[in-house]
């Protein structure tokens, strides 16, 4: 488990603060809290023991979590995350080249090449960042990233491939199929995945994340759940020992955390546009104003 953080400069971010278990990330748009989660999972990401196939295939996914891939991948600047003892730093060659340190040993390079794709509703040549293995860093981070894009075309299959082949022992309601026209999809009980519904999609994913993952990220946690489905998913975060970081612009998705976990358990991590501050779970709960009160750091 993550102990500690230290995010200098990653998109703008700056952050030092100790984690827990859980990890609620709060604030107002715009100031970070995607970001924040970005800087964890393309840190661990690059110090885990995925392949060199699915770290691209995870990178692309992340980069598309903005909308637009190269541009995220453009606007990416030069910076440090700190996880424990373990630095990851990001260096910018040009536009499109970046170059990842992990501990001041170059582990990989990411360089947007153009490259033909097929796929559902996208056809032709495209831009694309790919990643290339320079010298494989594994320090035991096996993470899982839930974005608001998760339901994206191909993402539920792509998030549950590479999570299953690093656990092909898991039990899962999930499975891949092939459809009436030979295309591999995503089933979850023999249904295709797209049809139970988002909200049941991303509780049940949230599920297999947790048995799947050491180190689950969910970026607006309450985003297409019904309260009764985000008590559900607090619940099951309660009953795992993975390490979870989710965002929120809600103060009642606190309020329900307050009622599961403990301060020992979890804590509240406020960005703003003019610092950061990290609460204990009881201290925010003893105020009833929304959560703009917190903005005064």
């Amino acid at each position: 488990m993550i102990g500690k953080v230290r995010i200098q400069g990653f998109r703008g971010l700056n952050v030092n603060t100790e984690l827990k278990r859980v990890n609620i990330v709060a604030g107002e748009n715009g100031t970070g809290k995607t970001s924040f989660l970005e800087a964890l999972f393309l840190s661990t990401l690059f110090q885990s023991d995925m392949t060199d196939i699915d770290i691209n295939n995870s990178f692309i996914y992340a980069m598309a979590s903005r909308g637009d891939i190269i541009s995220a991948f453009s606007t990416l600047s030069d910076s440090d995350v700190t996880l424990d003892n373990n630095t990851v730093t990001f260096k910018k060659k040009g536009p499109y080249n970046l170059e990842v340190y992990v501990n001041n040993e170059k582990t990989v390079e990411v360089v947007a090449t153009r490259v033909s794709i097929s796929m559902e509703g996208l056809s032709g040549p495209i831009s694309l960042p790919t990643v290339r293995a320079i010298n494989r860093v594994n320090n035991g981070y096996s993470p899982l990233y839930i974005s608001t894009f998760f339901d994206n075309s191909g993402n539920p299959e792509r998030i549950f491939s590479v999570a299953r082949r690093k656990n092909r022992g898991i039990k899962s309601r999930f499975e891949i199929l092939q459809d009436e026209y030979g295309v591999f999809k995503l089933y979850y009980d023999s249904l295709p995945a797209y049809v139970i519904g988002r909200g049941i999609l991303k509780r049940e994913m949230i599920r297999f994340g947790l048995d799947a993952s050491n180190l689950l990220l969910i970026d607006e946690v309450e985003d297409s759940l019904h309260p009764d489905l985000v008590m559900q998913v607090l619940n099951d975060i309660k009953q795992s020992n993975t390490q979870t970081m989710l965002t929120t612009h809600v103060n009642e998705v606190i309020k329900m955390a307050s009622k599961i976990f403990n301060d020992t358990e979890a804590t509240v991590i406020y960005l703003a546009k003019r610092g950061y501050k990290t609460y204990r779970l009881s201290e925010i709960t003893e105020f009833e104003e929304p959560l703009s009160w917190l903005g005064y750091v």
